[in-house]
């Protein structure tokens, strides 16, 4: 999923971010949607955090600066939280849900 770009965003009750990319030594393409149904946090290249809630409308407009960015860093830690990172400096904190 390293590298992986975001290649599209949609919005309605979810935030669906899709991913594809193509690892030239394996000769595959990886196409995953990350979808995301519950709050989360983004991380702007300035540093600054968002609360995101999908389906809240043009409050998710920080989100649209992911696309076209790659995947430098994905770490799910042992209390079930998702942390990705992004080429700009940005990132997604994505909480378990209970």
């Amino acid at each position: 999923m390293i590298g992986a770009r975001v290649e599209r965003i949609a919005f309605d009750h979810q935030v669906r971010l899709s991913l594809g990319g193509l690892d030239p030594d394996e000769g595959y393409r990886l196409d995953a949607d990350l979808v995301l149904e519950t709050p989360f946090l983004f991380q702007d290249t300035a540093g600054a955090w968002h609360e995101m809630d999908p389906g809240v409308g043009v409050s998710l407009a920080p989100v649209l600066a992911l696309f076209g960015q790659s995947l430098t860093s994905v770490d799910v830690s042992e209390h079930g939280v998702l942390a990705i990172g992004f080429q700009d400096g940005s990132g997604l904190w994505i909480g378990p849900d209970p």
